[in-house]
């Protein structure tokens, strides 16, 4: 190991900046440091975003439909199952949405708190690790990196899984090199390492299934098969912590069994995994490579360790510490660019390695090779480019007015990357504060400022609030208003924001349900409407519209859509003889 990754008192001046690296690396500060800049990358998103379709909505609206209910076992999207993860995200939900604010109340900021605190924990366990197979200063350097980056700090803002699997499964890889290192104290509680390998590994399968401790196992595989070293197996075979670990999973598993008489694990293989697996998933089948082609973007700004990552895994290949992160990386990410289906999350639980490895590679003296600082710069410029141009990406299709506030927020994290950029440059000793400052303003640029502010992009609440204003929301009106019925616009979010009964799947079920008093939202396309308005008609029922159409835009379908909200009425008996009125 090279004496450059050790640690130095604090005192002692360096170069290269490592002064100012070595006093943030003292006591509490890199864990201060760290959640702080996390914090500030993810809380314009946290706060401002509304409720997101489709996953996160679908995930809060199960959560909070198990408060109406009382059923904390089965996970249900109105009267649908759904069968596709653990209960493990729901549970960690109601634990913050419930006692914080009530369910009803439905403020999404409660239901995302498991995911800041996953992201917390993704963040300092990367810190953790780094300080145990090398150092303070690499840890801190990795742990920066993690919490600025685009992916972790934005899934941190989304109430679904990602992050707090993220977390746990990176205290599971935490527990297992502090085994690697060798036997701890022989006290009940002193080892923790098993502690903290099985509880990740538990808490990681009551999240998402399987995946947490399959990046797990396949990493254990794989050092095993290099370095023909069981003692850290036998460690890690300890009877306490593996009970916890049973302790935390298998009650909910027995108990959807149970309720379901299997169905929640057949539904979860062959509805959810097998297509995923398969290629024949919603989210269409794309060739391997492609999470290394996003790499740049996603890593953001933490992509400029790249580089330095791939050339000091290859040179150090040989090195205990090195050894540990490429078997932490390499079997994770083979499987991720394996599988068919593929979204930009999905490889998060693993960048904790490529970021370590990176911050080995500049401490190692990665930095003075001129080939090599130059790679890491361009691809820097890259991500940079593309953060700059997002903004505007994102606008081409919304509206004519998001095309100022986007120019706006692209000029911003232009000139801020821009910045970053030439301190990495010619003021390497700042250019760490350059771009997790970059990535700040990226993120109150893009998610504080730019989406909340596009009212196209935020229509169920736009919907939502018109119903409330013209006393027609089924939930906070006052009165007795039946469900919210309607077709043409069903976006969870809209069922989050109203009410769990109300009816938007389709014109036949909108029919069936609609009384006189209910509120009413429909596509205004003639194929939604009309039928719609002779349903209704032939229960003797009709529409007193409402406030003026709400235009805007469904963006999990990316189709623009014109909704209007109106009052079911009972329709006097002349009318009904002169028919449906639209």
């Amino acid at each position: 190991m090279s004496n450059q990754v050790q640690d130095v008192p604090a005192q002692k001046k360096h170069p290269h900046g490592l002064d100012l690296l070595d006093f943030f690396c003292q006591g509490w500060r890199p864990h201060a440091l760290i959640v702080l800049v996390l914090l500030a990358c993810a809380l314009p998103g946290f706060v401002a975003l509304q409720p997101l379709d489709r996953d996160e909505s679908r995930f809060v609206q199960a959560t909070t439909q198990m408060f109406e209910t009382g059923d904390f076992i089965r996970i249900s999207f109105q009267d649908e199952p759904r069968n596709k993860k653990p209960i493990g995200i729901h549970w960690l939900q109601a634990a913050t949405a419930g006692p914080l604010d009530g369910p009803e109340t439905r403020t999404i900021q409660t239901f995302r708190i498991p995911s800041l605190v996953g992201a917390c924990l993704a963040a300092l366990c990367v810190f953790q690790i780094g300080s145990l197979l090398y150092s303070r200063r690499v840890g801190l350097l990795a742990g920066l990196a993690i919490a600025c980056g685009l992916l972790l700090s934005t899934e941190a803002g989304i109430a679904k899984t990602d992050a707090a699997l993220a977390g746990f499964t990176a205290l599971a890889y935490l527990g297992l090199a502090k085994l690697r290192q060798g036997p701890e104290v022989k006290a009940p509680w002193a080892p923790w390492g098993p502690w903290a390998l099985w509880v990740g590994l538990g808490m990681a399968a009551l999240i998402k299934g399987p995946i947490g401790p399959l990046l797990v196992i396949l990493s254990g595989l794989m050092l095993l098969l290099w370095e023909r070293d069981f003692g850290w197996v036998k460690r890690a075979l300890h009877w306490p912590s593996m009970l916890l670990a049973a302790a935390i999973v298998l009650p909910w598993y027995i108990a959807i069994w149970q309720v379901t008489n299997g169905q929640f694990f057949l539904d979860a293989v062959g509805q959810d995994l097998a297509p995923k697996l398969s290629g024949q998933a919603e989210n269409k089948s794309v060739p391997p490579g492609a999470h290394l082609l996003l790499s740049p973007i996603i890593f953001w700004p933490g992509s400029i360790l790249i580089p330095l990552a791939l050339w000091v895994a290859w040179r150090d290949r040989r090195e205990a510490g090195v050894r540990f992160l490429l078997a932490w990386l390499v079997p994770g990410w083979l499987m991720f660019e394996a599988a068919p289906a593929k979204l930009a999350h999905y490889t998060l639980p693993v960048h904790g390695a490529v970021l370590l490895l990176g911050a080995v590679g500049l401490l190692n003296g990665g930095w003075q090779k001129t080939w090599l600082r130059w790679t890491s710069i361009v691809i820097l410029a890259f991500g940079t480019l593309i953060m700059a141009a997002l903004p505007l990406i994102l606008a081409a299709d919304v509206a004519e007015g998001a095309q100022t506030i986007a120019l706006q927020a692209s000029i911003a994290i232009g000139l801020a990357g821009l910045a970053a950029l030439g301190l990495v440059i010619a003021r390497p000793r700042f250019a760490a504060a350059g771009l997790i400052g970059a990535a700040m303003i990226a993120s109150l640029a893009i998610k504080g400022v730019f989406v909340p502010s596009i009212p196209q992009l935020d229509l169920s609440q736009t919907v939502s609030s018109a119903l409330e204003k013209e006393g027609l929301h089924p939930r906070l009106s006052p009165g007795q208003r039946g469900p919210l019925i309607g077709a043409g616009y069903q976006e969870p979010s809209l069922i989050f924001l109203t009410r769990s009964d109300s009816t938007l799947s389709s014109v036949k079920a909108a029919v069936a349900a609609a009384k006189p008093g209910a509120g009413l939202v429909v596509n205004a396309a003639p194929e939604f409407e009309a039928p719609l308005i002779d349903g209704l008609q032939q229960k003797g029922l009709s529409v007193e519209w409402r406030g003026a159409p709400i235009a805007g835009l469904n963006y999990s379908k990316g189709d623009d859509v014109t909704l209007k909200i109106g009052e079911v009425v009972s329709t006097p008996a002349d009318t009904r003889a002169n028919g449906p009125q639209r």
